[in-house]
């Protein structure tokens, strides 16, 4: 076997940190967060958004320097279930295993519907959402079993045009600037149709939102067995990933609050955004803006597919599942260099979800389960150091435990919000997860020597 071809379930080492970051961000796609959820921030609290954005920068902060510590002290590309079992053991491991299998099921149609409007817009045409969802998914998953040094070029060079579309946003809200700084300082929101201060409940309760447009920088852990160093410097892609994404989101948000030929008519639009490109722009702009977010959003889908690939991959290697699955999923592509089976392995059903009708809801379950996984990280990073001693933590977060107790504290918080409005099928969703978690464990997990020594 020649030294360039990768050894029987284990990954090829050939990404950098800028390799790391690129698919990372991407995943994240920063252009679908101001265009979709910004928008729902600012209906919440008005021109307050800013300061939710804001708050939601340093409480994510937190969350980077949990995952930048685990990644370190735990590298593997398996992320949030090794360090669950690792730091809790097997049963908190095969319960965040599943948690995150489950949230990777259901992002990329959910995307996908986003970015099948975007594409309708950016053509003038009326194409069938759930058909253009389900070419999109497929798509996603036939670059996502290709090369990672190629996709990690590929995602790249799409996040440049990701950022184009946002400068336009930039361009025009600096370059038209009508309100004053203090609208971002002192919020306003539309009560009865007339501007007024908007209270601090509005703002922090957009905190949670905001927070979610900046969910997925987190994803650089699971790709530290890709990295050239293994994963030594995989705590600097985590919080590289989280300064371009905040940076790339908060820019364009605070331009678009500036420009606002009128913040009283911006915030009665239902779509913010296109009030101010109508404002400056024309039609042509409008379409080319719609054009970038239906690539960032395709983009995205490829970045998170290459990481479900990688989760997958490494529960094939801890033996998590029957021993054919195991086997199969630690099949390493020999010319792609990619472990192609375990990346597939979701492609399927997440296809058939892109003709789901319930799409809003399982976006909002989406949302429980991201916060659930949050809190896992969480509490991982905060009991590593005392319940883990045997191991190094070659990175340690500033100020420890500090960050570790507010990320707690505050996932516990958006979690405890999620719950008390979600349904009663996704809470009883979730009891399945945990249900099923003890029968794997009490099965499959027992049975492993690879998860027992994990």
């Amino acid at each position: 076997m020649s030294s360039s071809t990768p050894q029987a379930g284990a990954l090829k080492p050939s990404l950098g940190v800028f390799d790391v970051v690129a698919i990372t961000v991407s995943a994240v796609t920063p252009a679908s967060s101001v265009f979709v959820i910004a928008p729902f921030a600012i209906q919440q609290a008005g021109s307050g958004a800013f300061l939710a954005f804001v708050m939601a920068a340093v409480l994510a902060l937190m969350f980077a320097w949990c995952y930048a510590e685990l990644g370190r002290a735990h590298s593997s590309a398996g992320g949030e279930y090794v360090y669950a079992k690792r730091v809790f053991g097997g049963m908190a491991g095969y319960a965040t295993f599943l948690t995150v299998l489950v949230s990777l099921l259901f992002i990329p149609p959910v995307l996908a519907t986003g970015a099948a409007t975007y594409l309708n817009g950016a053509l003038g045409t009326h194409f069938d959402t759930p058909t253009v969802a389900l070419a999109i998914v497929a798509a996603s998953y036939a670059l996502g079993i290709l090369n990672i040094k190629l996709n990690a070029w590929i995602t790249g060079c799409c996040l440049l045009l990701e950022v184009a579309a946002l400068l336009v946003i930039v361009v025009l809200g600096f370059g038209h600037a009508t309100q004053p700084v203090s609208t971002l300082l002192h919020p306003q929101f539309l009560a009865g149709g007339v501007l007024a201060a908007a209270p601090w409940a509005l703002v922090i309760g957009a905190v949670g939102t905001a927070l979610f447009s900046y969910n997925g920088f987190g994803g650089a852990v699971l790709l530290a067995e890709d990295m050239h160093d293994g994963g030594r410097s995989v705590h600097r892609a985590v919080l590289w990933s989280l300064v371009l994404v905040v940076v790339i989101e908060l820019v364009p948000l605070t331009a678009l609050l500036i420009g606002a030929p009128s913040l009283q008519d911006m915030l009665a639009s239902p779509d913010p955004i296109g009030y101010l490109l109508t404002a400056h722009g024309n039609a042509t702009l409008s379409r080319l803006v719609s054009a970038g977010i239906f690539l960032s959003v395709f983009n995205a889908i490829v970045a998170i597919v290459i990481q479900v690939g990688r989760v997958i991959f490494s529960s094939g290697r801890d033996a998590l599942w029957t021993p054919a699955l195991n086997r199969a999923f630690t099949r390493i592509h020999p010319r792609w260099e990619s472990p192609w089976l375990a990346t597939l392995f979701l492609g399927v059903p997440s296809a058939a979800l892109s003709f789901s009708s319930n799409l809003a809801d399982l976006t909002s379950f989406t949302v429980l389960l991201l916060v659930m996984v949050y809190l896992a990280v969480a509490l991982c990073a905060l009991f590593s150091r005392v319940l883990r001693r045997d191991r190094e933590h070659p990175y340690r977060m500033p100020l420890w435990p500090l960050p570790a107790m507010l990320a707690v504290l505050g996932a516990g918080y958006l979690l405890l919000n999620q719950l008390l409005g979600a349904s009663t099928r996704d809470v009883m969703i979730i009891l399945g997860i945990l249900a099923l978690s003890v029968i794997l464990y009490g099965t499959y997990g027992k049975l492993s020597p690879a998860f027992q020594k994990l």
